[in-house]
């Protein structure tokens, strides 16, 4: 699906985010500035008490899904979907084409009847293609242990069952470099609720009112001026800040890259914290040597294990050093964002 040109068409907002993130705390805060909203999950599972869906499950998983009555056995259909990503992206191909004619009803519906606003909640926002009809993208994300402690408290199951369930899902990541907006909630519930209004409020404001329209014009304008006397550095420094300086030393007369490439990294990749970033950069200490910056970014965002492996397979890596093709669309975005970003840093400060 693709967002259609239509100004009398409704402002869609695709919301995401990891399990236990809080995107039902977010979405009650829209809900309070006059969004209607599609749940996708709500919406997945009156799909799934339909007589067609329930016959294409259990063609795909068995009987073993369906309860004595004949209706969905939704959490034997959740122990598989969740057992591995596998697992998970083949119910998303099931579920994914009457869910996406499903919420093209329904925003249609909403038109019709005057909606001006529009959350569309969709966990797979990304990964279903849903993110193109939107307006604009926000993600919520939370830190591994609080998501944890969440899962436990509401899914009422053990911490194998959750750390698998979350497993499945993508890292910060694969969320901030597709979404316009993040939300981070490590914190109280309140705090979650104060931060979707203020957003909200952001996204609906009307555009000879929007403060945003202002700050845009006017740094355009002082860019042009800028480059013009020579001064452009100080506009761009505010948006480039070097993050974890002491950090990108260290790591930099380690490996003899340069800081610019590390302050990108930090700059795109958006780390929770120092501590977190190091953790992160410790492949590229291993590896510096032995292949090219690109190759050290996808390390960066997908790990270790994974680019290594990526490298190990002769239709990505030709000499299993350097990766000549990124297999990843999202691990490729960020690498190319960092060099983008590396080329500023070095401008504007080396």
């Amino acid at each position: 699906m693709k967002k259609t040109a239509n100004k009398n068409a409704p402002l869609v907002i695709g919301l995401t985010g990891q399990t236990g993130a809080g995107k039902s705390t977010v979405t009650q805060s829209f809900i309070e500035k006059g969004f209607a909203v599609i749940d996708c999950d709500q919406l997945t599972r009156e799909l799934q008490s339909r007589p067609e869906i329930l016959s294409m499950l259990e063609a795909a998983y068995g009987s073993q899904i369906l309860l004595q009555d004949g209706s969905l056995n939704r959490k034997m259909l959740a122990a598989i979907a969740f057992s591995e990503p596998k697992q998970t992206e083949k119910l998303n191909k099931l579920m994914l084409p009457p869910i996406c004619e499903e919420i093209k009803r329904r925003i249609a519906q909403a038109q019709a009847d005057g909606k001006k606003y529009i959350l569309l909640d969709a966990p797979t926002l990304f990964e279903s293609g849903l993110d193109k009809i939107c307006d604009r993208r926000v993600s919520v994300l939370a830190s591994e242990e609080v998501r944890l402690q969440r899962i436990l408290v509401r899914d009422k199951i053990d911490e194998q069952a959750a750390r698998r369930r979350m497993s499945a899902q993508h890292p910060d990541s694969y969320y901030t470099v597709r979404s316009d907006f993040v939300l981070r909630n490590n914190g109280t519930r309140e705090e979650l609720l104060r931060d979707g209004r203020s957003l909200a409020d952001e996204l609906t404001r009307p555009v000879n009112q929007d403060g945003r329209t202002a700050i845009i014009t006017l740094v355009c304008i002082i860019s042009v001026i800028a480059i013009i006397t020579g001064i452009y550095q100080l506009t761009f420094r505010i948006v480039y800040q070097r993050d974890y300086p002491a950090t990108v030393a260290a790591f930099s007369e380690q490996t003899g890259l340069p800081e610019s490439y590390y302050f990108a990294l930090a700059y795109c990749g958006q780390p929770e914290s120092e501590t977190d970033f190091s953790t992160r950069l410790e492949p590229l200490f291993k590896y510096a040597d032995e292949t090219d910056l690109k190759t050290l970014s996808v390390f960066y965002y997908a790990g270790e294990q994974q680019t290594l492996d990526w490298l190990a397979d002769s239709a990505y890596s030709t000499d299993g050093l350097k990766l000549d093709t990124i297999p990843d669309e999202a691990a490729e975005e960020f690498a190319d964002k960092v060099e983008s970003a590396q080329k500023m840093y070095h401008n504007l400060y080396e």
